[in-house]
């Protein structure tokens, strides 16, 4: 092995590791992988950033841009208020709300899809009286399943069909990673309503549906008289972090240390519990600018392209300049110290708001967070017909090979645009960039390592430790690593590592790069194990207020269907 071929593993091996870590943002560590890949010469300077104009750059992108689009225009909820009149049952509102997503997914991003169907599943279940933590998880699981489908459906599916395209000259179709996603979707739906809905209902009875708890970290003020003064900290309702007197920070963790009126205290709480207190005027909120008419909470989540991730709340001074008070937070972050101000943001985090609708809505807006309610103003049915009849059409050109994805997705952006249903000024200031910096920081380290000889050091030692005379038992492997990769990274840095790898063992098997690459595709968004690995997951953790074990639990059939039944695809239609 060569000094070139050892030092990009090791540079990818430590960028998978740091990214698992989930210490630094990714973006950073990309750009970072990306700097020292040019300064020991892996990637020439002149390559350095062609990722931004790599072709699937450019189409994540695009798609980026319509999704919002198609989310403002309201088509989803007035589907969404027809379902519960047709008194399908639990386990009928379940799969059609996962069919519904899995579809959708199919012809955007997994983040966009679960992002158009949150509001939704809020809106189905609030009239279906289902507890939505029963539903969330299946519905993010139906979005990586749906991304299977199409080669637009996830930025792994343009990934490998660019590396085809490197390899071949054409890249795949629109619907060729369909033969082998079609089945694991199938599958994979199959297990989720048989097997996720089980253990979820175990997780969420049916009896905690009026009430369901949530903890919360929010700061109130002891009132006058209030039961809970007098109170030890030991037997306060409630773990608290911190505690003022007098505006001075109190060692509360002191034996006998009592609870006084006028004292201020961080903590972490029941969310009904809180209710209670400030309905019965035992404590005050201290955050400021609290409107004194918003007796009920606004729940929003952290999406992963929102702006406020990784601020501190006291930085949000759009929130106080239009009345929004962050009352309290359902935060993923175990360090909680200081002050409400003092607690940083994560992806997933539900932030309980206060304050006037509008204000709330443009705050919203501004901060890319969604709020977990259905829209109460859609916009008029016919300005909703243009924007999914501009996006069916470029799906439909890509879809007969007329256009490359790109420049199909690039005329919708331009329909939309024109139509006044996108202002590109504000569509591209609220796009997802870390994910897009990412993806364009680590294409050219992919191209490193085919070019550098690493592929095909990696590809000889699978070949040496499997038979090579077994195509199935091949593929199969190159499928499972993937698998085994994309619960701790992202399924575009999965598929950027492993496609030369893919690449490089069908060549020396003598057999075609069609079904290994789609291996890597599908086994890259085989993601049910964590709640790590793709952002639909974290999403789905911090509303829910589901545990890291959930994910393995619940997921782990769907896995095993997806995988057996994509295998077979792939060797039914490419073998």
């Amino acid at each position: 092995m060569t000094f070139e071929q050892a030092a990009i593993l090791l540079l990818f091996v430590g960028q998978l590791v740091i990214f698992a870590l989930d210490r630094f943002r990714m973006e950073v560590v990309a750009l970072g992988g990306l700097f020292l890949g040019v300064l020991i010469g892996l990637v020439p300077g002149s390559g350095a950033f062609a990722g931004f104009a790599n072709p699937a750059f450019i189409t994540v992108l695009e798609i980026l841009l319509i999704v919002p689009v198609l989310g403002r225009s309201g088509l989803l909820n007035r589907l969404a208020a027809r379902l519960p009149a047709a008194r399908l049952g639990e386990s009928g509102v379940l799969g059609v709300l996962c069919l519904a997503t899995a579809g959708i997914s199919a012809f955007m991003n997994n983040i966009g899809a679960l992002a158009l169907m949150i509001p939704v599943v809020t809106s189905v279940c609030q009239v279906a009286r289902i507890d939505r933590r029963r539903v969330l998880m299946p519905v993010s699981f139906a979005a990586l399943l749906g991304g299977l489908c199409s080669v637009i459906g996830t930025p792994a599916n343009l990934l490998v069909s660019q590396q085809l395209e490197q390899q071949t000259e054409r890249g795949f179709a629109f619907f060729d990673i369909a033969y082998a996603g079609v089945p694991a979707a199938l599958a994979g739906l199959a297990a989720i309503i048989w097997w996720t809905r089980k253990v979820l209902a175990r997780e969420f009875p049916e009896e905690k549906l009026s009430q369901p708890p949530r903890l919360v970290v929010t700061e109130i003020m002891v009132a006058n008289g209030s039961p809970l003064a007098g109170l030890s900290v030991a037997d306060f309702p409630g773990r608290i972090h911190a505690l003022r007197r007098n505006g001075r920070n109190l060692l509360f963790q002191r034996a006998g240390t009592k609870v006084e009126p006028g004292d201020e205290i961080l903590l972490s709480v029941d969310l009904p519990v809180l209710e209670d207190w400030l309905a019965e005027n035992a404590a005050q909120l201290t955050a400021e600018n609290t409107a004194d008419d918003a007796s009920s909470w606004v729940e929003a989540v952290v999406m992963p392209e929102s702006t406020i991730v990784g601020s501190h709340l006291v930085t949000l001074e759009s929130f106080a300049m239009r009345g929004v008070t962050i009352a309290a937070v359902a935060t993923q972050n175990p360090r909680i110290e200081g002050s409400l101000g003092d607690v940083r943001l994560g992806i997933g985090d539900i932030l309980y708001l206060r304050g006037d609708k509008e204000a709330i809505r443009e705050t919203a807006e501004e901060a890319d967070i969604l709020l977990l309610q259905p829209r109460e103003k859609e916009p008029p049915i016919e300005r909703s017909w243009i924007s999914a009849g501009a996006f069916g059409f470029g799906v439909l050109l890509t879809a007969i090979g007329l256009m490359p994805p790109e420049l199909a997705f690039g005329m919708v952006v331009l329909v939309l645009a024109a139509t006044g249903a996108l202002n590109l000024r504000r569509g591209l200031a609220e796009l997802d960039w870390p994910i897009l910096i990412m993806l364009a920081a680590l294409i050219p380290l992919g191209l490193a390592v085919e070019e550098t000889g690493a592929a095909a050091v990696l590809a000889e030692a699978l070949m040496t430790a499997l038979p090579s005379e077994n195509p199935l038992l091949l593929i199969a492997a190159v499928l499972a690593m993937a698998v085994i990769i994309t619960p701790f990274v992202n399924n575009a840095s999965t598929a950027i590592v492993l496609g030369p790898i893919a690449v490089s063992v069908a060549h020396s098997a003598s057999l075609p790069l069609e079904p290994f690459l789609i291996a890597v595709a599908v086994g890259a968004s085989l993601d049910f194990l964590t709640p790590i690995g793709h952002h639909n997951n974290t999403v789905v953790m911090g509303i829910a207020g589901h545990r890291f074990t959930d994910f393995f639990r619940a997921g782990w059939p769907v896995t095993l269907a997806a995988y057996l039944a994509s295998l077979a695809g792939i060797w039914l239609a490419w073998m």
